[in-house]
């Protein structure tokens, strides 16, 4: 078991205790939480059996990971009621949008491992992608350790820090892609005439199957597309109307807008 705090208990904070609690990662005795919203904090204790700290510098004084859950127009304040209490034996992990390892790094004592990840918001049914960035001070261990905790909520990919942003655009924003996406085919569904519960079903296994199409297989998107779509059927008769609304050119400026925001936070 490993000792964690969690600096920060909102959803996000709360999927990833609750996927390390369930892998056996760490146990409610070893998690600690803090968070300026106390009425969240009982209730996270009530919900996981999980200890909380009347500070953030109690809660990752003993810590062997301490992981920051803030919004990233708090993370410098609250690091810096941390760097008192912070030391090499530690490794910080951030989920802080946007905000660099080496911000982080120049707000700490020298020489602690810092870990950057964009988790998703699929965190919350253990199905996340996360993808990790890494410090200068991070050697194997923090490294293993990072890769480990995020294990537990689903898939992991480790990419140079200058792509972070870009990532995040993709993955982290992913989810709301996608459930507009889910959103809108419902919506015409009832508009031809489909109860609206069947076709949220339809339109979830749908979309649940194609994803494990695009897995199982290796196939690029096109190849799968292509093995819908018939001369002269309904599916391309669907595409060319999306193509006409501008589906694609919709999805470049969304990506590239996710990204700016990043930058600019």
């Amino acid at each position: 078991m490993s000792k964690i705090a969690f600096i920060g208990a909102g959803k996000m904070a709360e999927a990833i205790l609750k996927e390390l609690l369930r892998a056996g990662w760490t146990d409610k005795e070893d998690a600690v939480l803090s968070d300026i919203d106390h009425a969240r904090l009982e209730q996270m204790q009530a919900d996981y059996g999980v200890k909380a700290a009347v500070s953030n510098s109690e809660a990752a004084q003993d810590a062997e990971i301490v992981l920051l859950a803030v919004k990233p127009q708090k993370l410098a304040e609250v690091m810096t009621g941390l760097k008192d209490v912070l030391h090499k034996e530690q490794t910080v992990i951030s989920i802080a949008m946007g905000k660099s390892t080496e911000f982080i790094e120049a707000l700490l004592p020298d020489g602690i491992p810092v870990v950057r990840v964009m988790p998703n918001n699929p965190a919350m049914v253990g199905a996340a992608v996360s993808v990790l960035s890494y410090g200068r001070h991070a050697g194997e261990e923090a490294r293993a350790r990072a890769r480990e905790i995020f294990s537990s909520l689903g898939d992991v990919y480790e990419l140079d820090e200058k792509l972070q942003d870009e990532a995040m655009a993709i993955s982290g924003c992913g989810p709301a892609y996608f459930y507009v996406l889910a959103e809108a085919l419902c919506d015409a569904g009832v508009r031809l005439g489909l109860d609206r519960d069947l076709v949220l079903k339809l339109v979830t296994g749908t979309m649940i199957g194609s994803g494990m199409m695009l897995r199982e297989t290796g196939k690029h998107p096109a190849q799968l597309k292509d093995m819908v779509t018939s001369p002269g059927g309904s599916t391309i008769a669907a595409l060319e109307a999306l193509e006409e609304a501008g589906i694609r050119n919709a999805f470049y400026k969304a990506v590239t807008a996710a990204w700016g925001r990043a930058k600019e936070v």
